[in-house]
């Protein structure tokens, strides 16, 4: 009996009662160092959000104009917004965290559209007036979902979300609800955050009921948390994919008729139903969801023969063509791919590109690498390829650290989206930025820098202690504060169904 299913019929027990008095809901997570991430979505609202399909919405801002020629942008605050220690939401504070975070190299770095303001004006108690050194207000707007520090702290520990940090430690944080929070006090009174060493030992806890919420399901997980009838799984496509980046600086990928050639050689929807057992989608990209795309998606179509015929052209012949599936067929290329150690999914991914990309006479070779080593690598130029998980753009503003060659993450060499992304950077109107988008899409496929492959997904797990709002592509955990309690009854009903 494979480890992984015997550690599931080892961990499954009975289940335990609800405490009575204040509700509590305990939160597993496996991934340590990425805990602040996970607090800042309970503790800190954003200035504005961004939708599921890329548009900005309203949060702490509850509206905003845009001046004619694109280079302001005036924002409204809600005025009924408490910090957590009772202080009301200012322009001020507003004005005070944005020019924070405009001198933070680290956050330019991740939202590089930050850099075009020039200037902040208070205009009001609750109004301020953002002033941009080119025309972006239509991507400054979505630079703006970032929480807001209460002035004079000098970080975000004191926020204006539905919880605040109580007790925070090296394995547990706990969290307690905002009596104050503008949108309604929770039902939920605390929350644990415990960390785990593994994922394994995560859901180990989820099985013996001594965690509410399994932060992140993995695949090879879901079908055995899945089978639990107290536990009800939410997923979501994420605007994250799995992507297969080229050094293009580099022969023979600096030729993008290589590049368009390979990525005709993938068919990524048999690595959605392999690698990823059917959890997940063939990727297009970009978000193509996104308002900008206006659902336009550009896909390679899997086709063999092309391939050989596309690789022949460009002098990539092997001695021998007559039956590539004899092991006698000779490699036309060989090139390595550098894949990040303890992402459990992209071992498998990579295992069946190499095998797709073998079946066209093209041996990629694997070679697995700590995080921290891949990024000093690919950092240089001594490189041919790469597997990551890569933003796909939901926010527009990333597009410009991964595709831009400015970018802080532009890793691959290539500059051929610059012109459509600085059109894009100085849209004026919704019309201009739709334009924009479609030019620097089309380029992406065009001369494909990137395999992209597949889309990737999260899945959390909840008892069904709790009834959870379920709002289509949004993460439950955005919806935590209005969780409720569910009755004995209720709770009885959704097992017997399951």
């Amino acid at each position: 009996m494979p480890a992984l299913v015997l550690a599931f019929l080892m961990a499954c027990g009975g289940r335990t009662s609800p405490t009575s008095g204040e509700v509590v809901l305990t939160i597993g997570y496996a991934a340590p160092d990425g805990l602040d991430q996970l607090t800042a979505m309970l503790t800190s609202d954003l200035l504005i959000h961004t939708g599921t399909d890329g548009s900005a919405e309203p949060m702490l801002a509850n509206g905003w104009s845009v001046s004619g020629d694109g280079r302001s942008v005036t924002v409204d605050l809600r005025e009924d917004v408490l910090f957590q220690d009772g202080g009301v939401l200012t322009a001020a504070d507003a004005k005070s965290t944005l020019d924070r975070l405009r001198g933070l190299r680290g956050h330019l770095a991740r939202n590089p559209i930050m850099e075009d303001i020039e200037a902040i004006a208070v205009e009001g108690p609750h109004r301020i007036r953002i002033d941009l050194t080119r025309p972006s207000a239509q991507l400054v707007l979505l630079a703006l979902g970032v929480g807001v520090a209460k002035t004079g702290l000098g970080d975000q520990s004191m926020g204006t979300g539905p919880f605040y940090i109580e007790t925070q430690g090296p394995d547990e944080t706990t969290l307690r609800a905002h009596d104050g929070y503008y949108m309604g006090r929770s039902d939920i009174d605390k929350v644990v955050i415990k960390t785990y060493a593994s994922v394994r030992m995560a859901w180990a806890a989820m099985m013996r009921s001594e965690i509410d919420l399994l932060f992140d399901v993995p695949i090879e997980a879901r079908e055995f948390v899945e089978a639990d009838t107290n536990v009800q799984l939410f997923s979501r496509e994420t605007p994250y994919a799995y992507v297969l980046i080229f050094n293009t600086r580099r022969p023979p990928f600096d030729d993008y008729r290589l590049r368009v050639a390979l990525s005709h050689a993938i068919d990524r929807q048999s690595i959605v139903d392999g690698a990823l057992r059917g959890w997940g989608s063939v990727a297009t990209g970009v978000w193509p969801s996104h308002w900008v795309y206006r659902g336009r998606e550009f896909t390679y179509d899997y086709d063999p023969d092309r391939v050989h015929q596309q690789l022949s052209d460009l002098g990539l012949t092997a001695r021998s063509q007559k039956d590539p599936a004899n092991a006698s067929f000779s490699s036309r290329l060989r090139f390595t791919a550098i894949v990040a150690e303890g992402q459990p999914q992209l071992e498998p991914i990579a295992l069946h590109v190499q095998r797709q990309l073998g079946e066209i006479g093209v041996d990629m070779d694997i070679d697995s690498k700590s995080p921290t080593e891949m990024d000093r690598q690919v950092a240089g130029t001594d490189w041919d390829a790469a597997l990551l998980s890569l933003n796909t753009g939901r926010s527009l503003g990333r597009l410009f650290m991964f595709w831009h060659s400015s970018g802080s993450a532009a890793v691959s060499g290539f500059s051929g989206a610059d012109v459509p992304l600085d059109s894009l950077r100085s849209a004026v109107s919704k019309a201009d930025a739709i334009s924009a988008a479609g030019a620097f899409q089309q380029t992406l496929f065009g001369k494909a820098p990137a395999i992209f492959l597949t889309n990737r997904e999260t899945t959390r797990a909840v008892s069904r202690r709790f009834v959870v709002p379920d709002e289509p592509g949004r993460d439950v955990i955005e919806t935590l504060w209005r969780w409720r309690l569910a009755d004995d009854s209720s709770v009885a009903r959704a097992t017997a169904a399951n």
